[in-house]
């Protein structure tokens, strides 16, 4: 199995300006956790309450690997 790093993307609005923050994560279950858990909800509420309700936060996987896990070789029967 192929792990790729993952973002935890904040997209909101400064006026007419389109901006985006990001958090890295090791792989796209430790992103989905921290939204599930919802420890991202302290940042979003207050970037809500400053900027209004344009704003949007994902995980976003990204195209590098950052690990593998190869399967064991079976041993040779002697």
């Amino acid at each position: 199995m192929i792990y790729y790093f993952t973002a935890l993307v904040f997209h909101y609005a400064i006026g007419d300006n389109l901006v985006s923050a990001a958090v890295w994560y090791e792989n796209e279950q430790h992103c989905q956790e921290v939204m599930d858990q919802r420890y991202a909800d302290p940042l979003y509420n207050q970037l809500y309450e400053l900027y209004g309700s344009d704003i949007m936060v994902s995980c976003e996987v990204s195209e590098v690997v950052s690990y593998q896990v190869r399967p064991k070789l079976r041993p040779e029967e002697e």
